[in-house]
């Protein structure tokens, strides 16, 4: 229930839709109750002498609230799925926005098959309670209690020998609800480990088929769909026992029904016409097909309930990085960055960074090098606040970034990742997106900072050419660019490198670092990088082992003593020599 109620607050805008939904749901309700009274009266006047004037004017009313029925049924509906639809849209933009807050914490815990699920399949459980619970559930409970009151004017007797056996429908829709919720969840958990599953091969083909693992991965696959096909029987098969035993006695009231109502007739007894008893049938199919339905559209409810749970579970998941919509702007920022014994562990116990310190002025390029896991891409996580550190602070200005909005401070930094990510769409597209609203020119001339305009005009609609989902129609230096033509036009004040040059020749690599050299003066510049070529005009380096800066200096300096990066330097080079 608690569910149920916390769904309903996404109906609140639509209260009037819904209401008047209700209103033909009533009026629907009224009209069916009528015909059977009306059918009995209709098969009494067929006895009596001039029955048929008697009869016409019943055939028009039945006419008429036939077709007042069935516009009911049709606005009823259409108000019905267009409102469930809309519920529905609400709450897949409620959990995108939500997924925009979360940190990079939450995804790299999480496969992205599952989170996707949350979207697209588990908000449509909204919907199926909108439109089956309401429409189900209202209509078929105004319709029961409409029938109780005329069974009970048809004949009191009766109806009580008939009705005697409602409460074991209801006892065994309780029986079987708790047994099939936790049935529902298992298949529902198990599927979304399906969907995590396929989306995480489907976008990583090029991995499978690197290693020719195409037969064990479709095994796992097929695994997976045995054990939800397994699930899902089990969840078939309480819902089998269910409508069973409900079909079962709903036939066995109506076999009561007929055995006394003829038994009523063979001895005349006072009032009860042959009408009566096929009005009393009629409702009587109308009380319990109603509760058939209430209790077949149980496990519907009980799926949809499931669902939002889980919806409602990722709603009540807490960003790493606090909520600071409210928190001030930062300033234009000037570029000063300063780490203040900073320590940081992605697991407790375990430290990715200890105690380190260092300061970048405005203007200055500093490099991080080091051996893989010493903590340099750990610096530019917490720098852009996809985490925060567990202690000491980071500073920019003389302005602790976390009393700022998030958002004001990612804005002014840009980062050209190891691996550079593109959106399905245009190149143009890709590299407006840190600034939508620069002009084609500007897009150009980024491109050609980047040293990304001679290929992309050589392609046949030149910056209008889609690329594929995460850039895959273009080569990894393409790529590349793209990325870093996309972060010179942001012109953001700090400007991070993490390996940006990795993906690329060596010609291309020179003509990069040539344009971000000019690019870079008069901002603050963090370049990561293991080609140590890459960082020797660099104001100064930070050499990092172990979570930890263990040396500062410029190349030359660095090259000149004993330490870790010279053994790195001459360990790269000899290897380059001998290659």
């Amino acid at each position: 229930m608690g569910t149920l109620v916390r769904a309903s607050a996404y109906l609140a805008p639509y209260k009037p839709q819904l209401a008047a939904a209700f209103g033909f749901i009533l009026l629907f309700t009224l009209c069916s109750l009528a015909f059977p009274f009306l059918m009995g009266k209709i098969i009494d006047f067929t006895t009596k002498p001039n029955g048929w004037n008697s009869i016409v004017p019943l055939l028009g009313i039945y006419l008429v609230l036939l077709i007042v029925r069935s516009l009911a049924q049709m606005t009823r509906n259409n108000l019905i799925q267009t409102t469930g639809m809309r519920v529905t849209c609400d709450l897949r933009v409620s959990i995108f926005s939500h997924l925009q807050k979360l940190s990079l914490k939450f995804y790299e815990e999480r496969q992205t098959g599952r989170i996707v699920a949350r979207v697209i399949d588990d908000s449509v459980s909204i919907h199926t309670l909108v439109t089956g619970a309401s429409v189900t559930l209202f209509s078929d409970l105004f319709t029961a209690l409409g029938v109780l009151i005329w069974l009970f004017y048809i004949n009191w007797q009766l109806a009580f020998v008939s009705v005697i056996l409602a409460p074991l429908l209801i006892v065994n829709y309780r029986w079987h609800r708790r047994r099939m919720r936790f049935e529902s969840r298992r298949h529902i958990r198990n599927w979304h480990r399906v969907v995590g599953f396929l989306n995480e091969r489907v976008a990583n083909n090029r991995v499978v088929r690197a290693f020719a693992t195409e037969d064990e991965e479709e095994e796992s696959f097929r695994t997976g769909i045995q054990a939800d096909y397994g699930h899902f029987n089990r969840v078939v098969w309480r819902n089998t026992l269910l409508l069973t035993a409900a079909e079962f006695l709903s036939g066995f009231g109506q076999f009561v029904a007929i055995a006394f109502g003829a038994w009523f007739l063979c001895r005349h007894i006072d009032g009860f016409t042959p009408g009566k008893l096929f009005a009393f049938l009629g409702y009587l199919t109308m009380l319990y097909t109603p509760i058939v339905r209430i209790v077949e559209s149980n496990a519907v409810i009980q799926k949809g309930v499931t669902a939002m749970e889980k919806v409602f579970a990722l709603l009540d998941t807490k960003p790493h990085i606090p909520e600071n919509d409210n928190l001030p702007e930062f300033p234009r920022m000037k570029g000063t960055v300063e780490f203040r014994n900073v320590s940081f562990g992605y697991r407790i116990g375990q430290a990715t960074l200890d105690r380190v310190s260092f300061t970048v002025q405005p203007g200055e390029m500093i490099a991080l090098v080091g051996p893989s896991g010493a903590g340099k891409s750990t610096i530019i996580t917490l720098l852009a606040r996809f985490y925060d550190p567990t202690a000491g602070e980071i500073v920019i200005d003389d302005k602790f970034i976390t009393g700022y909005n998030v958002q004001s401070v990612r804005r002014q930094i840009g980062i050209v990742m190891q691996d550079s990510i593109l959106f399905s769409g245009t190149l143009e597209e890709n590299i407006r997106y840190g600034r939508p609203e620069a002009t084609h020119e500007e897009v150009i001339a980024a491109a050609k900072a980047a040293n990304a305009h001679e290929f992309i005009s050589q392609l046949r609609q030149g910056y209008g050419s889609r690329v594929g989902e995460r850039g895959v129609s273009i080569s990894g230096g393409q790529r590349q660019r793209i990325a870093i033509a996309r972060v010179l036009l942001k012109d953001p004040r700090i400007l991070i490198l993490d390996e940006a040059t990795s993906a690329l020749d060596s010609q291309s690599e020179k003509l990069i670092q040539d344009a971000t050299e000019k690019l870079m003066r008069n901002r603050t510049a963090i370049v990561i990088a293991h080609r140590l070529s890459t960082v020797v005009n660099a104001n100064r380096i930070l050499v990092m082992e172990k979570g930890r800066v263990v040396d500062i200096g410029s190349h030359a300096e660095l090259l000149a003593r004993p330490g870790l990066y010279r053994d790195l330097y001459q360990l790269q080079f000899s290897d380059r020599a001998a290659a």
